[in-house]
């Protein structure tokens, strides 16, 4: 389990988290949600050490990230960046890829698998002596997560996952997270892509404001709170949008476009049926 315990931080006297306190358990997806500058961003780096708390704690798996390096929170959590294209330094994509493996001490063996099997999962696959910076942005991202799944760290956190991602890409990717929580791992994801979190369906969401949790629940309570999410700088997901203006009676609070279109389809067919007497 990540802890979080009553953290403050600030940039320069600007406070960026104040008395931040939240768990992550094993085996769940946590998105963290809100405007720019909420905190989102800043929470993440807490999780592995790149940032200390000024007051307050982090815990991972009993571990006070103020007591261990960098170095050795990675090996437990991997974060990708918000821009990947800052933590490349290796030549080729390849190398990129191999260098976290070959730091834990792995034989060329092992790295080889590691890299092989981590950019098929990205799907970079034949891009192994492509110089990173020649790749696109949506390319880019998928390189530094691939960075980070060689390493096969317990909790994964992903900093705006899908900008610059196609709909394919985004597919994978939520394909990538539910098989990461399939091996009893974490994943923790700062996103302003409210749609894509509505698919995604996580365990738990995350509203964060002025650098405070002000809600954390399951979808179905945090995607319906209009008020709460207009707070966050937030809109409601279309769907559930749609569902409203259509008086929909769904049996799902967060109904998938299936069943939306089962609901709509069958009040066609009661309206044609009235329309002709029967």
């Amino acid at each position: 389990m990540i802890e979080v315990e009553s953290v403050y931080y600030d940039y320069n006297g600007h406070s960026a988290l104040v008395d931040v306190s939240v768990s992550f358990k094993n085996g769940n997806i946590y998105v963290l949600m809100g405007e720019n500058g909420a905190g989102k961003s800043t929470l993440l780096k807490h999780l592995n050490g790149i940032l200390k708390p000024k007051s307050g704690r982090v815990l991972v798996d009993g571990v006070d990230t103020r007591e261990a390096t960098v170095a050795e929170l990675c090996r437990k959590i991997g974060l990708v960046f918000q821009n990947p294209e800052l933590q490349f330094f290796c030549e080729t994509v390849f190398k990129e890829v191999a260098f976290g493996p070959e730091n834990l001490g792995l034989d060329s063996v092992m790295v080889k698998s590691r890299v092989e099997n981590a950019l098929r999962v990205v799907g970079l696959t034949g891009f192994e002596e492509r110089v990173p910076w020649s790749l696109s942005g949506g390319e880019m991202r998928r390189l530094a997560l691939a960075s980070i799944l060689s390493m096969e760290p317990k909790y994964l956190a992903l900093d705006e996952p899908t900008v610059g991602q196609d709909r394919f890409s985004k597919e994978n990717l939520k394909a990538l997270i539910w098989r990461f929580k399939g091996m009893g791992k974490s994943v923790i994801i700062a996103t302003h892509d409210i749609e894509w979190v509505y698919d995604l369906k996580p365990d738990v969401i995350i509203l964060m404001s002025h650098g405070r949790i002000v809600a954390q629940g399951p979808p179905w309570e945090i995607l319906n709170d209009t008020e709460l999410l207009k707070k966050c700088n937030l809109v409601r997901p279309i769907l559930l949008t749609l569902c409203d203006s259509l008086k929909l009676p769904l049996k799902s609070s967060t109904p998938s476009v299936t069943e939306l279109a089962r609901e709509i389809r069958k009040r066609i067919g009661e309206k044609f049926v009235l329309s002709r007497g029967f």
